[in-house]
């Protein structure tokens, strides 16, 4: 046998017939236990921090989806614009220019400017057939006046702000 395997052994039974005092027990469980609960609140914040993350990740899309269109004050929906012969890309065109003149106009502007538009675009809804063709003869001469000259003059100024005409 070598010296090192005869010195483990020996050292071994050594070990085997000493007895640890109890207070040392004590404190090695406490120390245990401590270590326990520390480990245990790490976890749970890791897993508080990972659901937290996990929520704003599904929370900040949602909210960017769920803000309501623009055009939508004036139309209802896309299905409006659709029914008359338009396309997705005219609403999203339209959507756009709201957008824009809500960051370039002041507030009284852009409600007045909503307010112009609206009207203009319920005449041409009204007007507009399925293929989108433009039948101007079902219009009063009142409306026909509105439509030609008095709401085109009313929003040109929000336009050329808007658009940058000046």
């Amino acid at each position: 046998m070598s010296i090192g395997k005869q010195l483990r052994d020996e050292l071994l039974q050594h070990a085997e017939s000493l007895k640890t005092p109890p207070e040392i027990e004590s404190r090695v469980y406490l120390s245990y236990q401590d270590y326990m609960k520390q480990k245990k609140g790490r976890f749970l914040m890791k897993k508080r921090l990972l659901s937290g993350i996990v929520a704003v990740a599904i929370l900040i899309p949602t909210a960017a989806l769920a803000t309501p269109y623009l055009a939508d004050q004036i139309f209802g929906s896309s299905k409006t614009i659709i029914e008359r012969g338009g396309t997705q890309e005219d609403y999203q065109e339209i959507e756009k220019l709201f957008q824009e003149a809500k960051s370039k106009l002041t507030e009284e502007e852009y409600a007045e400017f909503s307010a112009v538009m609206k009207q203009l675009m319920d005449l041409k809804i009204k007007i507009t057939d399925q293929n989108g063709v433009m039948h101007e003869d079902q219009l009063t001469a009142e409306e026909r006046k509105q439509f030609e000259e008095v709401l085109p003059q009313k929003a040109a100024p929000f336009f050329e702000k808007v658009r940058g005409d000046k």
